[in-house]
């Protein structure tokens, strides 16, 4: 078993790796420190250093494609002298809200709305935290609207339990292999993981 760190933009993010890594490495990998970056511009901003570390500790990096074109060009910018062969860096396409309502059924159940409301392809939502949210505006679950839903006139774009409901969700129902049959960026990332053999010696 192969130790690894991780380094995610935020601690939701760092959830829904370390269930990928259970569900789909079991005891393959063993998930160690994660280095929470508070926001995406400090985890590209520090990924140089992860890549320099990874000669000694393999690392595992989850990013969000947001606006940018495609991973492999995300990749490519981020690393530009290329990532050594024991870090592995993932993107989620666009956010990492679209592997949550890729398990369109687990997610309805939670969020206490119609199935048929879930995209079926979330990869290709513009905005799949405002997707989210929408949806939670519209469930019958009092608990859901007030912990998710921004209050009125709010400046932010999330209630005030959002990643505290979220992450109860991704550790107790969210499946990662039924999510992703439907979302393609989460089946590659999946297979990249489990390609994905470090080893401690250099």
């Amino acid at each position: 078993m192969a130790s690894v760190s991780l380094a995610t933009e935020g601690s939701l993010d760092e959830q829904v790796l370390r269930q990928v890594l259970a569900q789909t490495r079991g005891e393959g990998l063993a998930p160690a420190v994660c280095y929470v970056q508070n926001g995406r511009p400090r985890l590209r901003e520090n990924l140089p250093r992860f890549n320099q570390a990874a000669r000694f500790q393999p690392f595992i990096v989850l990013a969000d494609l947001e606006g940018d074109e495609c991973p492999p060009r995300l990749i490519r910018e981020w690393l530009p002298d290329g990532a050594h062969s024991h870090l592995l860096l993932r993107v989620a396409v666009r956010m990492i809200e679209s592997w949550l309502l890729a398990d369109r059924e687990a997610l309805a159940s939670f969020l206490g709305v119609p199935l048929a409301r879930l995209p079926s392809q979330p990869d290709d939502e513009l905005d799949p935290k405002q997707k989210l949210v929408n949806l939670a505006r519209r469930s019958h679950l009092r608990r859901i609207r007030e912990d998710l839903v921004p209050v009125e006139n709010s400046t932010s774009r999330i209630g005030k339990n959002y990643n505290g409901q979220l992450t109860r969700f991704v550790a107790t129902e969210w499946n990662a292999p039924r999510a992703s049959q439907h979302s393609p960026s989460l089946a590659r990332a999946i297979r990249a993981l489990q390609n994905f053999q470090p080893s401690s010696s250099r």
